[in-house]
């Protein structure tokens, strides 16, 4: 990790030149609400709140992506790969969803790697913002570990007054400010107050984990007829706003498009995701999570148990967007783990 001071002036130069010959994307405003999009000037960048709506994860297995064409011709079939890869600079991401990407990383280079992700992400090039104040009221990242950003980057940004303190973690970051200052002892000290005066900013703001952070994976494993499961599943509408908006689900249907001449076809993926009603039907009709109380709780699972457990870090990064999605706002991962904890069965 290498540390360098850029003025901020400098900065939006930087970026501007970058727009000329890349695609910059960062999050800009939409009306009431903000959304990573493509920029023609550095002015356009929202800095901290609001959160985006949807993660950044749009760009890296997009929500309906064409993943190969086929065609049928005497007794063969032809096979073309669809995959559409664009170097791309992600400008402005937040700590939580740098370590979204980064779980995903882990995820989608398991076992049978998926070609179309990977490609994807090394074409990327990824550029973090330190959040010096919760994004929203529902952010929930210190308590789950999702505001350190923990190397998951190219470059990473801060806040220290008149300029950006910038850490560079690959030589790509570093390509990027090329010319940059490095930072002095001062610097790093200032940068070393601006980060203890955030966290005290959150530590306040964020309602606390009552489990030790460690114990989630036992906690949960522990209360799998924890009535906290049936009261919230009541509330649950089944639609899968949740799902849509976290940067750490993946779940996806396949999908196959057949021309009507029945002789080509093009086979896509979509997202999809636990909490609908569809998601555990089998071909027969049975559903194995027909209630919704099981749904939720399998979710919760799988972010606090399952991958917890198999990858050492929770996989909700505390980003918030599923408690301001959720329709009739159940509470969030934090909130079931303290009340599982605190009504102990």
């Amino acid at each position: 990790m290498k540390n360098y001071i850029v003025k901020k002036e400098r900065l939006n130069d930087l970026i501007e030149n970058l727009i000329k010959t890349n695609e910059v994307i960062a999050p800009v405003a939409h009306e009431n609400f903000t959304a990573f999009a493509p920029l023609s000037s550095p002015d356009q960048i929202v800095w901290g709140a609001p959160q985006t709506v949807i993660p950044p994860k749009q760009f890296l297995y997009p929500q309906s992506e064409d993943l190969l064409a086929y065609e049928f011709s005497n007794d063969e079939v032809k096979i073309t790969g669809l995959n559409t890869v664009k170097e791309r600079i992600l400008f402005g991401v937040h700590p939580c969803d740098l370590n979204a990407i980064g779980q995903m990383d882990r995820v989608w280079a398991e076992k049978n790697i998926d070609s179309n992700y990977p490609a994807k992400r090394k074409a990327m090039t990824l550029v973090g913002v330190d959040c010096l104040t919760p994004c929203s009221p529902e952010a929930i990242c210190l308590r789950l570990g999702g505001l350190d950003p923990k190397g998951r980057f190219d470059l990473f940004l801060t806040d220290i007054g008149n300029s950006f303190s910038a850490e560079a973690a690959t030589p790509k970051g570093e390509a990027l400010i090329e010319g940059a200052v490095a930072a002095k002892a001062a610097d790093k000290k200032k940068l070393s107050a601006v980060r203890k005066k955030r966290n005290l900013i959150f530590d306040k703001k964020e309602k606390k984990l009552l489990p030790k952070y460690q114990d989630l994976p036992k906690l949960m494993k522990a209360n799998v007829d924890h009535p906290v499961w049936e009261e919230h599943g009541k509330l649950c509408y089944g639609c899968g706003s949740c799902n849509m908006v976290c940067p750490t689900c993946y779940c996806f249907d396949v999908q196959d498009y057949m021309h009507v001449s029945l002789v080509k076809g093009v086979r896509s993926r979509v997202w999809d995701g636990c909490m609908t009603e569809e998601f555990a039907k089998v071909a027969s009709g049975e559903n194995f999570r027909e209630d919704r109380s099981h749904r939720l709780r399998h979710r919760t699972y799988r972010k606090l148990n399952y991958l917890f457990d198999k990858w050492g870090e929770s996989f909700c990064t505390g980003c918030g967007r599923c408690i301001k999605a959720c329709l009739t706002k159940i509470v969030s991962p934090l909130e079931i783990a303290n009340e599982i904890y605190s009504r102990k069965i």
